[in-house]
């Protein structure tokens, strides 16, 4: 699910950057796996930050997007997620995200009803490239089944959060399963969802 994301108007976020710099990210761009995309997280909660969307392990050699999503269902099976869930959250910031119905050749834009960016739970970890020395600030969405208004859309949905929950995934004083527990028991209503279709393939 959601391979490609919008990241919309980003005039009230400045990315700092890590030599304590800062910019205002570009207008309405895009994102795929691999890309940089503003996050916050619980290391930094009072920062917007960039960091690669796809997750890496320490084998892996080279920079390719690996685990980008990571299902709700096993945070605390996944070796390499449950070594995040508890100790590295984080909240991506994005206007819209695309999927594709395989059934109807069809890709749906989905954003909120209202007009307001979403917040989408995540994971974080820092990637180590043995061979250039870099370190690499890396980031996973987690996702949930659908709810109502996506069902026949895809059979995932990101982790949406409400600006309000925010603080409550970052909150360090939490416990991974306590921050799980928030997200199951507080879904995204189907009502705050606009769902259009972006694009129709041709047959």
């Amino acid at each position: 699910m959601c391979g490609h994301v919008e990241i919309g108007e980003q005039k009230d976020v400045k990315i700092i950057t890590r030599d304590g710099g800062s910019y205002t990210a570009k207008n309405n761009g895009s994102g795929n796996p691999g890309s940089m995309l503003p996050v916050v997280t619980d290391a930094a909660p009072d920062r917007v930050q960039q960091f690669r969307w796809g997750l890496l392990s320490l084998d892996d050699d080279r920079i390719h997007s690996k685990s980008k999503h990571a299902r709700i269902e096993s945070l605390f099976l996944v070796p390499q997620w449950k070594e995040l869930i508890g100790r590295k959250h984080c909240v991506v910031r994005i206007q819209a995200f695309f999927e594709y119905n395989k059934e109807q050749e069809r890709t749906y834009r989905i954003e909120r009803a209202d007009g307001q960016p979403f917040y989408i739970a995540g994971i974080w970890d820092i990637w180590f490239d043995i061979k250039t020395g870099v370190l690499l600030p890396t980031f996973a969405m987690i996702t949930m089944p659908p709810n109502a208004a996506m069902t026949d859309v895809h059979d995932r949905m990101p982790a949406i959060l409400e600006r309000t929950d925010i603080k409550t995934w970052i909150n360090s004083n939490y416990t991974g399963q306590q921050r799980v527990a928030h997200l199951r028991s507080n879904p995204c209503p189907p009502e705050n969802l606009k769902i259009t279709v972006h694009k129709e393939s041709k047959r």
